[in-house]
């Protein structure tokens, strides 16, 4: 799933006054702390990206082989990926 980063930073200044709202933390500097959220879920929403990136690459060195055994890239593709999530232990 794809978002804006816009929105992505909304969600980040929202999680972060809602936990200080609700006094589950406490910063002198809610911004900073906004700033971290952000890039912590900026991370995590790279992963499926760095993940297809992956199985893309391995796909082009083996592109050869799938063309002479006649094989459909998106099922290829479909279950690369899904070694790469079962190899990295990561859920998508």
């Amino acid at each position: 799933m794809h978002l804006s980063r816009e929105y992505v930073g909304y969600l980040a200044r929202e999680v972060t006054h809602r936990l200080a709202d609700r006094h589950l933390i406490s910063a002198p500097n809610l911004g900073a702390v906004a700033e971290w959220v952000l890039a912590a879920m900026n991370e995590e929403l790279g992963v499926e990206d760095r993940i297809n990136e992956e199985a893309r690459a391995i796909l082009a060195q083996h592109e050869a082989d799938l063309q002479r055994l006649g094989a459909s890239y998106s099922e290829a593709f479909k279950k690369i990926k899904a070694e790469l999530v079962r190899k990295h232990k990561v859920v998508l």
